[in-house]
């Protein structure tokens, strides 16, 4: 008897475990005919925060729309350069529904550390960079290597690394940033807001052990993006660990 209750109690933490600790729902993206690049998802060890700096009404696949004419006109992006999107009203706020929706699939490379930031390779990335498991082409094609993805022995952010934008604007106001805050009166994200990129975030490292880090865009190059946001990233991780994950 004793044996099987501690098996049904093993049982039961199991469940509870692997229960997922947000919703995440699909939307089907338009996607541009252009080279994109595919991984492993045991390259990504890093979730990176972004705000989109449109207003909190925009809609995925708003951004994807604006990410379509993104690039150059003879190589624009492939879909949306985030692999999530987090909907959340602003402080105050009765709309929109707070929802998080899958973005560009995690086997595809995003568009979102940017295209200048490269960062080192540890043991199992490097594998499988030498393993020619990071491939560059287009639907239907040949995909291949591309050397360009490296550079001084450092690979591209973007490959190791997954994008989840919160939908919004969490910097000031300035004539480049028109949708910003005013100086006197900053918006913040709220306790939901934190509470839902915790439990993306934990849900991934659950899946994926080897995302263990979560940094902000502004982290990688000059960029007011994620605003205010990335003054929370503490709290964020404090709230990831109360739902059992670890993250720097």
């Amino acid at each position: 008897m004793k044996l099987l209750i501690s098996s049904l109690l093993a049982l039961s933490s199991f469940s509870a475990f692997a229960q997922d600790l947000i919703q995440v729902e699909r939307v089907e993206y338009k996607r541009n005919d252009t080279s994109f690049c595919t991984r492993p998802v045991e390259m990504v060890d890093t979730i990176v925060l972004h705000h989109s700096e449109t207003p909190s009404t925009s809609t995925p696949e708003f951004i994807n729309q604006l990410h379509l004419v993104r690039g150059t006109p003879a190589d624009p992006w492939y879909m949306i350069g985030y692999s999530y999107v987090l909907n959340a009203p602003y402080p105050g706020e009765t709309g929109p529904r707070a929802r998080m929706t899958e973005g560009r699939p995690l086997e595809i490379v995003g568009a979102h550390a940017g295209s200048s930031a490269f960062v080192p390779m540890d043991e199992v990335q490097l594998r499988l960079w030498d393993e020619g498991k990071i491939v560059c082409g287009k639907e239907g094609g040949l995909f291949k290597v591309d050397p360009a993805q490296l550079r001084d022995g450092k690979i591209k952010a973007n490959v190791t690394s997954i994008g989840l934008v919160v939908v919004g604007n969490y910097a000031p106001f300035s004539r480049e940033n028109p949708n910003g805050y005013s100086p006197s009166n900053p918006r913040y994200p709220t306790a939901n807001t934190i509470d839902m990129l915790a439990r993306m975030s934990c849900q991934l490292q659950r899946k994926y052990p080897r995302m263990r880090y979560i940094k902000w865009h502004s982290y990688y190059h000059a960029t007011t993006c994620p605003g205010n946001i990335k003054d929370f990233i503490g709290k964020i991780r404090a709230k990831s660990k109360e739902y059992g994950c670890e993250f720097n």
